[in-house]
């Protein structure tokens, strides 16, 4: 058996970053908790709170003795008020590339155009971004732009961890729908690079892994994609999920296998399934 793994995959800067800002802060022996998970992987969010950092999911939760610390996803800019008026000291890890989405809503809200966000309303991604504007619609599917009125102008922004080709789909739809479209491309060159790998990967391969949290939106996304280029695309989180005698017969008729990893995937998870492949 053949393994090949995506020339992109695993961890992305921001969540690097993230993890080296909570791990320092460990290190020197400071308590500290998260503002709901710091990213969408359940096994380093277990490896977090084997050293104690845990994570709450409202203000109610916060303990006064602890720094809390924002997730990548971000927060609203009114949970960020009500955290600066109690005091709560706070690290902020929020992605740059997050941020940097939101300062592009706030401006054009200021500008007063209308804004339109192309993500998924539930995410925490997106649940921050919105506050940043208040004229703004969030949209996640080719019928919701279709169903869209016509506007005069009309500036759209992209959730970071969005299906490439999708969004493009939406522009396309968008162009009939405003006389003046601004588009901002704020899907991440991360995402966009893990996106291209897996669909050059998945076609050339008997069967393709996606490794990453099932609560990962980046990951579904890459799963998307894979399965969209190979029938025999597989979405996993650990090792665990080869365990099953079922799954191994299967995966021993193949000849070649691809492994992919979401953002948030560590490269030791990636390597695990790796060596649990090849052992096969």
């Amino acid at each position: 058996m053949k393994i090949l793994v995506a020339e992109e995959a695993g961890f992305c800067f921001g969540v690097k970053r993230a993890l080296k800002l909570i791990n320092e802060y460990h290190r020197q022996g400071k308590k500290i908790q998260t503002y709901g998970p710091l990213i969408h992987n359940v096994p380093v969010l277990n490896d977090l709170a084997a050293k104690g950092v845990g994570h709450v999911s409202s203000l109610a939760g916060i303990a006064r003795s602890k720094t809390l610390c924002i997730s990548t996803h971000g927060i609203s800019r009114d949970i960020e008020r009500r955290l600066r008026r109690r005091g709560v000291p706070t690290l902020d890890a929020t992605c740059p590339l997050v941020k940097k989405s939101q300062k592009i809503i706030e401006r054009l809200d200021k500008a007063k155009s209308r804004v339109l966000i192309v993500g998924d309303k539930d995410h925490p991604e997106i649940v921050a971004a919105r506050s940043y504007a208040g004229n703004v619609k969030i949209i996640n599917s080719l019928a919701e732009a279709r169903a869209l009125p016509r506007s005069r102008e009309i500036s759209v922004v992209a959730q970071t961890t969005l299906n490439t080709e999708f969004f493009k789909e939406v522009i396309g739809v968008l162009m009939e729908k405003a006389e003046t479209l601004h588009v901002f491309n704020t899907i991440c060159q991360a995402t966009r690079d893990r996106q291209e790998a897996v669909r050059k990967l998945a076609p050339s391969v008997d069967a393709i892994l996606v490794v990453g949290s099932r609560m990962s939106s980046n990951t579904k996304k890459l799963f998307q994609i894979a399965k969209e280029k190979n029938p025999n695309a597989m979405q996993i989180e650990t090792c665990a999920d080869l365990r099953e005698k079922r799954t191994q017969a299967r995966l021993k008729r193949f000849d070649t296998i691809g492994l992919s990893a979401g953002a948030s995937t560590s490269p030791q998870e990636l390597d695990n399934v790796k060596n649990f492949l090849q052992k096969l």
